[in-house]
Order: structure tokens, then C-alpha cells, then sequence
């Protein structure tokens, strides 16, 4: 005869390989046994496979007595699912990639259900249980937005140029009214996935890694606080993978916490078989091409070919002032602003290259290029800003420290105007380079202009958070840069080397040709003026000027 104990432990063995097993649809029954420590609170995690248009039953068994109620959480890689409890009516039916529900387990024990709506899909889902005790604060309970009552899930909205993540306000457990919103504090994070990787494991692994509290601390980064409590408004970075999560504590214990549902974006409208496209017109891609042949042009031979540079700079001011001018006064589609930009760009590299033909101002000439390094140095600098400078959110506070800083890196520069002008020709050339590598490649250092262009033309931009992505790519394109940048100056001071520092001009109008400067602003001893003598008859008088020894 076979004892009760042998049946209890038969039966759990089937239970457990029930739930570790993957279905299609039916039943399951989860056991949450699992003991709960302060850094891991997951009672269940696992895979599931749920055929189209089908639903599967969740049951739970022998919940662990020290639990008050648990948030049961199902995460799809790219098309959307519906859960609810018990029946699907309205406050207890939620669909998406990243969702979850609330359930007090002290009172009844609700059973869920995954509905797979998707007619031609066959779905895998990652299925997560984690329970809390009744002083930790309850995610999304004092929810007034969401549609489920307690919602402890999170709602991304895409834009064109940044992200909203939002989160609805946690539930302290003295407080059921929901009366005071001080007794909890929130934290955001976030974490990246490889850029250009859609892969379903590499997604999968990514929520796993920022489920329980220990892993979010080893794994993502804090979202700085802004004006919002309860959302967050980040920078969008197209094709690059990005978890968010909310950590909700109790101000009086940090000990007592809980996990909202991590919810997830790539930064586009994603489907299977697809990519995020970064450019999207022909032109867009035939200016990036072509800037690849005009850094290369500029690194190396840009002071060589003096007047060449001169147009290259001022069309490269010009495009990206008219683009930025046109942003604010007009809407117009990417194709449409873009050629508009390139046309203005080449009447002003125009009118600067004509400039320098009939006036040669060495001085004047070189300030531009000058001037487009120190707005390369300011938007470095804006981009490792901390996103929690609230005083920096103001335009005026902002603008007025960018400028600054362009304006001060452009004065040191001009005083050595030879010198600064092979070194930003070889900046400014390697980073033309390495833009439309950086592009192919899937890195991000391209963003440190389009991040300062979307703060001027993008309206509220000012309170995103830049927070770029930097992984081995990113690296190897700073690599070389760094490397192209200093061949570059090293080759044009070479090839520059006993040259007049800057060619005359070919019409100058200017009443007197400017004596040649040597490096640094020197005067060579060849090309000092000789003394002239006047032969008379009689004694030779010399002539004297300001530059005859007075003792001669």
C-alpha cells in the first residue's frame, strides 16, 4: 500500500514538471512555494508556448504563507497578448508585449488567463510570478490613469525624436485612499540591448536580467529624476533595444519594495523580419555617403587646398543653420528640409569662399572652422551632461553655457590661426568619416549631433535625458576617430611645413598685400625685406626706414 507521504510528493513532482513544461494551450498549475528574500522576490519564472488564436488557464498552488499578493507578469517578444483574470470584462483585460496583474492571494486566488489573439502566430512567452508581503508598497495601486484599477505595468509612447515611459504611482500600505503620495519614492531604470540585435533569446535574457531587485542594481542604470514623477523622457535611439523598469520603495524602509513589470522599446514600430531605418529617404543616404569622400578630403588636404576648405566649411554652416532655422519656422518632410538645407548650404559656402577671394583675412577666414569645432566640443559636453541639471532644462540657462563654451574654444583656437586651422580641418574631416561608418556600424557617436540639433528644433526636448548607449562599437568608432584625427594633423603639418601659412588671395581689393606670417606667427628670415640702396653721385646715401640699427 502506498503512504499519503508518497502521494504528496508524487503529486508534487507532476506539478513541478507541469509548470516546467511547455504548452500550447489547456492548463497549467504553478506552485509558489518559493521562499521570498529581500533581493529576490520571483516565486515562478519560465517559457511557455501558446498556439494562435488560443488561451491557456493559469492556476496557482501552495502559495508561500508570508505572501499578501503577487503580480503575475507575461512578456511576448514583438506581437501583443491579452490577459485577464477570471472573465475579460473591462478593469481586469489588459493586451501588450509587456503586462501583468495584480492579486491579493490572502482573500481568494484568482486564476489568469493568456489570450494569444494573433490569427497566424505561434507565440513563445516568458511567464514571471513575484509576491510581496503586506508592508511592501503595491506597483501601480493608486493607478487614475491606466485602465486596469491597480495597473503595475508601464506604457512607453514613441515619438519621432524621444520616448515617454510612464508608470502609474504605487500604493503605500497605510495609505488605501491613496491620500498622500509622499510615503513612496520611485526609481526608474533602464538597460541597453546590442544595437541592431531583434533577436528573441537576446530580448528574453534582457527581461530576465532586470526582474528582481539584485539583478536591476547589477545590470541597469538609474533614469535621473525630472520634473515628473511618474514618467520619464529619454532621447530616441532608433534600432537600439532598451528595458525599463520601476523599483518602488517605502520611504520609511527601503526594505520593503516591489518590482513593476519591465516593459521594453526599440526606438520604432517593430515587426518580425524587420529593421529600424535610421535614414529613410535616397538623399539622406547620398549625403551620408558623400561625407565619407569629403572627410577624407578635408582630414588630409583641407589647409592644403585653402579655398576648397573654405567653400567645404561654410556649406557644412550653412546646411546645418538653415536646417535648424527651417525646423522652427516650418513642418516639412526629411527629403524636403534636406535639400533645402543642402541648396542654402551651398550659397553660403558661396559667399565665404568670396569673401576670402577679394579680402584674405587669415583671421576671419579661419574663425569659422574655428567656430564649428567649438559647437563639436559644446555638443560633447551637452551629451555627458547629467539628465538631473534641472537648471540646464532652461533654454536660456542652456543656450546661453553652449554658446559660451563654443565661443571660448573658438578664441583659443584663432589665436594660433595656422596651427588651429590643420587641427580642425583633421577634428572636423575624421568625424565626417566616421558619421556614415557610425551609421553601417550601428554605433551612436552620430548622436552627439543629432541629440544638439533635436534640442533646438524638437519642442520640449529641453526635458529629455540623453543618456546615450555606448557599447564595443561605439568604442571602435571613437577609436577612429581619435586615430584619423591625429594622422591627419600630423600629415598636413608635414606637407604644410616651409610653406606661407596661407595662400594670397586671388582678387584682393584689400589697399595693401599682407606680409607672409610664418608658423605660429613669425616672421621667416627669408622673407624679410632687404635693405634697398640708391646710387647717386657722390657719397652712397643710404635709405633709412624703422627697421634700420640705430648705431648703423
Amino acid at each position: 500500500m502506498i503512504s499519503k507521504e508518497f502521494y504528496k510528493i508524487h503529486t508534487f513532482v507532476v506539478l513541478v514538471l507541469c509548470a516546467k513544461t511547455y504548452v500550447s494551450g489547456g492548463n497549467i498549475t504553478i506552485p509558489l512555494n518559493k521562499g521570498i528574500t529581500w533581493v529576490n522576490k520571483e516565486l515562478y519564472s519560465d517559457f511557455i508556448n501558446i498556439n494562435r488564436s488560443s488561451t491557456i488557464q493559469v492556476n496557482f498552488l501552495d502559495i508561500n504563507k508570508n505572501v499578501s499578493f503577487i503580480i503575475f507578469q507575461v512578456h511576448s517578444h514583438m506581437y501583443n497578448v491579452t490577459v485577464y483574470n477570471n472573465s475579460c470584462v473591462r478593469g481586469s483585460c489588459v493586451s501588450g508585449t509587456n503586462i501583468g496583474l495584480y492579486s491579493s492571494v490572502k482573500t481568494n486566488q484568482d486564476t489568469f488567463f493568456i489570450f494569444n489573439q494573433n490569427e497566424n502566430v505561434d507565440l513563445k512567452l516568458f511567464v514571471s510570478v513575484l509576491g510581496y508581503k503586506d508592508t511592501d508598497p503595491i506597483p501601480g495601486g493608486c493607478n487614475m490613469e491606466f485602465p486596469i484599477p491597480i495597473s503595475p505595468f508601464m506604457n512607453t509612447i514613441l515619438k519621432k525624436d524621444y520616448i515617454y515611459v510612464d508608470a502609474p504611482p504605487a500604493r503605500y500600505y497605510r495609505d488605501p485612499d491613496c491620500i498622500s503620495g509622499s510615503n513612496v519614492n520611485t526609481e526608474f531604470y533602464m538597460m541597453y540591448l546590442p544595437t541592431g540585435d531583434y533577436d528573441a533569446d537576446t530580448y528574453f535574457g534582457a527581461i530576465k536580467k532586470m526582474m528582481t531587485f539584485d539583478n536591476i542594481r547589477e545590470n541597469g542604470d538609474r533614469i535621473p529624476k525630472s520634473i515628473w514623477s511618474m514618467r520619464r523622457m529619454l532621447s530616441l535611439y532608433p534600432g537600439t533595444g532598451v528595458i525599463f523598469v520601476v523599483v518602488a520603495s517605502n520611504n520609511d524602509s527601503n526594505d520593503e519594495y516591489s518590482v513593476y513589470v519591465p516593459t521594453h522599446s526599440y526606438g520604432c514600430q517593430l515587426t518580425e523580419g524587420d529593421m529600424c531605418e535610421v535614414i529613410d529617404n535616397n538623399l539622406s543616404r547620398l549625403v551620408c555617403a558623400s561625407l565619407l569622400f569629403v572627410g577624407l578630403f578635408v582630414c588630409y588636404f583641407g589647409h592644403r587646398f585653402f579655398k576648397t576648405e573654405m567653400f567645404l566649411i561654410g556649406m557644412l554652416s550653412g546646411v546645418v543653420i538653415t536646417f535648424i532655422v527651417i525646423s522652427l519656422l516650418v513642418e516639412l518632410d526629411s527629403f524636403d528640409l534636406l535639400a533645402a538645407s543642402i541648396i542654402s548650404g551651398i550659397f553660403f559656402g558661396a559667399s565665404w569662399l568670396t569673401f576670402w577671394w577679394f579680402y584674405g583675412i587669415p583671421v576671419i577666414a579661419v574663425s569659422l572652422p574655428a567656430l564649428n569645432m567649438g559647437f563639436l566640443m559644446s555638443a560633447i559636453i551637452y551629451n555627458k551632461f547629467p539628465g538631473d541639471l534641472l537648471i540646464l532644462q532652461d533654454d536660456f540657462n542652456f543656450w546661453t553655457l553652449f554658446v559660451l563654451i563654443m565661443l571660448l574654444a573658438s578664441m583659443i583656437l584663432v589665436s594660433v590661426a595656422f596651427v588651429s586651422n590643420i587641427l580642425c580641418c583633421a577634428v572636423l574631416g575624421s568625424y565626417a568619416i566616421v558619421y556614415p561608418i557610425d551609421f553601417y556600424l550601428g554605433s551612436n557617436i552620430k548622436y552627439l549631433i543629432i541629440n544638439t540639433i533635436r534640442r533646438a528644433t524638437v519642442p520640449k526636448f529641453n526635458r529629455a535625458v540623453l543618456m546615450p548607449p555606448f557599447g564595443w562599437r561605439d568604442a571602435l568608432v571613437i577609436v577612429l576617430w581619435t586615430g584619423l584625427a591625429i594622422s591627419g594633423f600630423l600629415f598636413q603639418h608635414y606637407h604644410n611645413r616651409g610653406r606661407p601659412p596661407f595662400p594670397p588671395p586671388p582678387r584682393s581689393v584689400r589697399p595693401g598685400r599682407p606680409e607672409p606670417m610664418g608658423y605660429y606667427g613669425a616672421v621667416p628670415a627669408t622673407t624679410r625685406n632687404v635693405i634697398p640702396t640708391i646710387r647717386v653721385s657722390g657719397p652712397v646715401v643710404l635709405r633709412t626706414d624703422e627697421r634700420t640699427p640705430l648705431m648703423a
